[in-house]
């Protein structure tokens, strides 16, 4: 056994950790909306990132926190397992990541004084005019190139990549889980069965 155990103890910590990490990036966000003359556009994503915060830590963080209290209850019906705590930690992660996602852009936005940065394709595509296409020949399908993703975007469907690919998983042990109670066979030898 490990020398640290993973109960709702732990994931507490874990949380409570996590909440104070946000709630400090929120107060510092809303200062400096107060504080600076910033565009529209600026304060829209510090309220977006604000409010996707506060918004994740009064829903889904106090669920976690429930089911954490849930862990530590030997009384509680049905009572979650460590394991059911460390996978709804693994999907909480995703939502913490695109919560933190926003925060480190608002971040790259005042280190750069609160003017918008453009991605670094963007500036290349300015500088490099874009190849003129050729006829296609005959017989031969035309390559069409895909116009890249800005920055947020790529980062937003990476995000829904990996949720994607968790729910799956889970999916997938949920599914396991139930075909092993399902394949459980219960032998009575005949002698008990007369009454």
């Amino acid at each position: 056994m490990s020398p640290c155990r993973r109960d709702g103890q732990w994931f507490m910590k874990l949380l409570h950790a996590e909440t104070k990490r946000m709630e400090g990036w929120c107060k510092q966000m809303e200062r400096e909306a107060e504080e600076n003359d910033l565009s529209e556009e600026t304060l829209g994503k510090i309220r977006s990132a604000v409010g996707s915060a506060q918004l994740l830590m009064s829903q889904k963080f106090q669920q976690f926190y429930w089911l954490c209290q849930q862990n530590l209850d030997p009384s509680a019906m049905p009572r979650p397992t460590s394991q059911d705590l460390a996978g709804f930690w693994d999907l909480l992660q995703l939502s913490i990541e695109d919560v933190s996602m926003k925060f480190d852009e608002l971040h790259q936005l005042k280190a750069n004084d609160w003017k918008p940065i453009e991605p670094p394709d963007k500036q290349e595509e300015r500088k490099i005019p874009p190849p003129v296409p050729k006829k296609p020949v005959k017989g031969k399908v035309a390559i069409v190139r895909e116009k890249s993703l800005d920055l947020p975007d790529r980062q937003r469907q990476e995000a829904r990549k990996r949720l994607m690919a968790a729910k799956r998983a889970a999916s997938f042990r949920q599914n396991s889980a139930t075909e092993r109670a399902d394949s459980i066979e219960i032998y009575i030898p005949e002698a008990q069965t007369r009454l």
